[in-house]
């Protein structure tokens, strides 16, 4: 079971239901842990492009907005799987539409589908994935769903 609490700051079009969808298939495809064992929790938050900006320079020094941040309660996979109770809260993943909207826009790209793959992204850290071929292809695949 998924939980999703969802703050859109920015008044955004993003919809609860859309990340629920993606964070699930996501949860799923990660094989990190069981979604029917579990009761698994994610907070998400959409803001705006200064607000992200500080974010950025804030945690990651780097003084630009971004697309999506995470902050994880766990460090990797292995701590994850070593959790014996039932409930768990992976996380936050700070959004901002409007950078991946931009970025759409520059790149020709659909906007659902790039924020399906920023968001199953986002998931996947907080499941404790690094950049790599196996987190890639599992974004790639969430961003082809039908939604």
């Amino acid at each position: 079971m998924l939980k999703v609490e969802f703050n859109n700051l920015s008044k955004s079009p993003i919809r609860k239901i859309f990340l629920e969808k993606i964070a699930g298939e996501t949860i799923i495809k990660s094989g990190v842990l069981d979604a029917k064992k579990k009761e698994i929790s994610i907070s998400f938050a959409d803001v705006g492009e200064e607000k992200i900006k500080n974010l950025n320079k804030n945690f990651r020094k780097k003084n630009s907005p971004t697309d999506v941040l995470t902050f994880a309660e766990y460090g990797n996979q292995g701590e994850i799987k070593k959790i014996v109770d039932k409930k768990i809260f992976l996380g936050e993943i700070i959004l901002c539409y409007n950078d991946i909207a931009k970025y759409c826009k520059k790149n020709k790209l659909v906007l659902e589908k790039e924020l399906a793959k920023v968001v199953s992204h986002g998931v996947l850290h907080l499941l404790g994935f690094r950049h790599g071929k196996k987190m890639y292809k599992i974004q790639f695949l969430i961003s082809n769903f039908e939604f």
